[in-house]
């Protein structure tokens, strides 16, 4: 997983029977990786086997009854995304004053969207941004204004106010001008249900997908680019 020239983490490894712990303790919090091992019988010069690594960040600045307080953990199949976990979250879990980014590079600034995209908005901070959200009414709507980070949230600034916005809600953001954001608007078709590749419309000829599980939609999951409902998308929205 690509961190974006973060620092390397100076955890302390521990080699207790049966478990592998990797521990940071910085001034404002504490994080902790644990491995643990399961039998290696029969394995070929006694190589160890993980099974899983669990991971978690715990607060020092507002204890609880005495000890870190939990802020988030995790599994992870391996050392190396249980460390970028702990990376992300430390990188948006603190003020950016304390200077923790600089271990979660582009991590920091990495979200995953509505679509199960994961996107890198490092690119758009300060930057005059479209970001298209996903409504509670499966809608869609579509607000402009100067993109910052805050946390795990992004923040559009306009003339008026300034707009919160949860990353997970949205579909799609470009930093492109309103008229090239309105011409990209004009190619996606207006029945979409806002899920996978689901279309609210019956299927016609010319239409690669089929009847949807629901009445009067129709579904393009594992068909080809459909040239009536599909075209214009990027590729990415068609997996």
């Amino acid at each position: 997983m690509t961190t974006g020239l973060a620092e390397p983490i100076p955890w302390t490894f521990t080699d207790a029977p049966g478990v592998l712990l990797w521990t940071w303790v910085a001034e404002h919090f504490t994080a902790r990786i644990s491995g643990t091992e399961v039998g290696n019988e029969g394995e070929p010069g006694g190589r160890r086997i993980i099974r899983s690594y669990s991971w978690e960040v715990s607060d020092l600045m507002r204890m609880h009854q005495g000890v870190p307080r939990l802020l988030v953990e995790g599994t992870s199949p391996s050392f190396e995304e249980a460390e970028a976990q702990v990376r992300e979250h430390v990188g948006k879990l603190y003020d950016p004053r304390l200077g923790y980014r600089r271990f979660a590079g582009s991590l920091a600034f990495t979200f995953t969207l509505s679509t199960g995209e994961r996107v890198d908005v490092s690119e758009y901070l300060g930057t005059r941004c479209a970001v298209t959200v996903l409504m509670p009414d499966r809608a869609q709507r579509t607000v402009t204004g100067d993109l910052d980070v805050q946390h795990y949230k992004w923040r559009l600034t306009t003339p008026e106010q300034i707009l919160e916005i949860v990353p997970e809600h949205v579909l799609r953001i470009t930093n492109r001008s309103a008229v090239a954001e309105r011409a990209t608007a004009i190619t996606r078709n207006d029945s979409y249900s806002g899920i996978g590749r689901i279309y609210n419309e019956e299927a016609r000829r010319g239409c690669t997908g089929r009847p949807g599980f629901a009445m009067g939609t129709v579904d393009h999951a594992g068909s080809p680019r459909c040239p009536l409902h599909e075209a214009g998308l990027p590729d990415h929205m068609l997996r």
